[in-house]
C-alpha cells in the first residue's frame, strides 16, 4: 500500500457526521417513544422516524458536498472522457 491509499483508507473528521443518524434513531428512540404529542394525528415515534429521514438526507448532503474527493471543478454536470 502507497502512502495515498493509506490516507483514504483513515476515516477523516467528516466521516464522524454519519454517526449523527444513528444517535438520532438510536440515542433518542426511547425518549421518543415515551411522547404523548400527535403531530397531525400521528403517533410522534411515527413523526420522528420521518424527521430521521430528513435529517439524514441533510447529513448526507453535507457530508457529500464537504468531501473533498467531490470538487473536480467540473461543475458543468457533464461527463469527462
Amino acid at each position: 500500500m502507497n502512502q495515498d491509499e493509506i490516507t483514504a483508507a483513515r476515516p477523516r473528521a467528516i466521516d464522524l457526521m454519519l454517526v449523527l443518524p444513528f444517535v438520532w434513531q438510536l440515542g433518542f428512540a426511547f425518549w421518543a417513544n415515551d411522547v404523548p404529542w400527535r403531530p397531525l394525528g400521528l403517533p410522534f415515534m411515527m413523526a420522528w422516524q420521518m424527521a430521521g429521514i430528513v435529517f439524514t438526507t441533510i447529513v448526507l448532503a453535507v457530508r457529500y458536498r464537504l468531501d473533498p474527493r467531490n470538487r473536480s471543478g467540473d461543475d458543468e454536470g457533464g461527463e469527462t472522457a
